[in-house]
């Protein structure tokens, strides 16, 4: 017969993994809520990221059909004090792997509340941001949330997340190496003010067209953009990413899970700027019935409405990829070219030339 003391004993031995599974899975689904915690600098005295309304509840999530590039019928409307863009909320979403940044990231990451403090800001780290599309997308899209949750290149995923977020909730996107050197009540014209805006978009390069059996030349940056929840256009994005994801899945004979760096050219056209661009201008094509290329924004020196997209000039995102021109108003935006993936990628091209001449030369020994 088993004493007391054994019997306590063996109830406390149970009692411990189970303490410690409710205690994991509450941390996780913790995680993924809106972030309302200011991001400090080294120094809390001197001013931390305002929040905003940090008692108010997430928006549920939109209706986005699974193979239609259209909004959802589901519209979210705000009062928006700052940029007159009604349909696009004052919250700023900025992303990293923990929320453990570096100093200059906070400094960047607070020029957003220092030039706009009614905006709110929100990080989500890898872990919260994966929860964060589960819990807006698993019903209606679990293609989505398998692509984010498989895909193992951290670049890819994080080009992803960022389209997903401003989707479901709306807002700007900030990557946590830009500063805001402009409020965002300076960013529309007043010609715009009380236009539909669905999306903000600037030129991270202004080149000519090329003519009609040429890719677009120009191409959008997305280190910065801004967009309704729901977005129309964001939505053509979302679909043209993923369907690109799961082609080159498909060529190379693996999972989503299976894709390497080696596997395509260049990042930016599986998940960057340049698939944004072209999807863009596709989904422009649909709204306005007509081909949308170059020629509607190059050489732009003021910003630019095209269908429901505010096309901002090169200076505006992008000053110094564009030689910081000064007939384009101000920079509204600092980028300081920090991205850490950009290293992967160049080992990855590396070792993708050296496999192709080593299959050469194996081919040229066998001839």
């Amino acid at each position: 017969m088993l004493s007391i003391t054994n019997l306590n004993n063996s109830r406390l031995r149970l009692a411990i993994p189970i303490v410690v599974i409710f205690t994991l899975v509450f941390l996780f689904y913790a995680d993924w809520k809106p972030i309302n915690k200011a991001i400090l600098t080294s120094n809390s005295s001197s001013g931390a990221i305002a929040t905003g309304n940090t008692g108010s509840a997430p928006t549920p999530p939109p209706e986005i059909p699974a193979d239609h590039p259209s909004p959802s019928k589901t519209k979210f409307r705000y009062s928006n004090t700052n940029t007159s863009i009604s349909n696009i909320p004052d919250k700023v979403w900025h992303s990293a792997k923990t929320d453990s940044i570096s100093e200059n990231q906070r400094q960047w990451v607070n020029s957003w509340s220092s030039s706009t403090p009614e905006c709110r800001q929100e990080l989500l780290t890898d872990r919260s941001g994966e929860a964060f599309v589960r819990a807006y997308y698993q019903e209606t899209r679990p293609d989505i949330v398998e692509v984010i949750e498989t895909l193992s290149i951290p670049i890819l995923r994080a080009d992803l997340l960022r389209y997903l977020i401003v989707l479901a909730e709306g807002g700007y996107w900030s990557d946590l190496d830009v500063t805001l050197d402009k409020p965002l009540s300076d960013w529309v014209p007043s010609e715009y003010k009380g236009r539909n805006i669905d999306m903000i978009v600037g030129l991270e390069f202004d080149f000519a067209y090329r003519g009609p059996e040429a890719e677009v030349a120009s191409q959008f940056c997305n280190w910065v953009f801004a967009a309704q929840p729901s977005s129309r256009n964001l939505l053509v994005v979302v679909n043209a990413v993923i369907n690109k994801l799961k082609e080159i899945a498909t060529a190379n004979h693996v999972s989503i899970a299976g894709i390497t760096l080696e596997m395509f050219k260049d990042v930016v056209n599986v998940t960057g700027p340049k698939i944004m661009t072209i999807a863009l201008l596709e989904s422009l094509g649909q709204l306005l019935n007509r081909t949308v290329d170059d020629r509607d924004f190059s050489g732009i020196k003021h910003p630019k409405l095209v269908g429901d997209v505010l096309i901002m000039p090169g200076v505006s995102f992008a000053a110094a990829q564009n030689g910081f021109p000064t007939d384009q108003g101000d920079a509204l935006v600092t980028h300081h070219y920090e991205g850490s993936w950009k290293q992967a990628d160049a080992e990855a091209k590396e070792r993708k030339k050296q496999k192709e001449q080593e299959e050469q030369q194996a081919q040229n020994h066998q001839g």
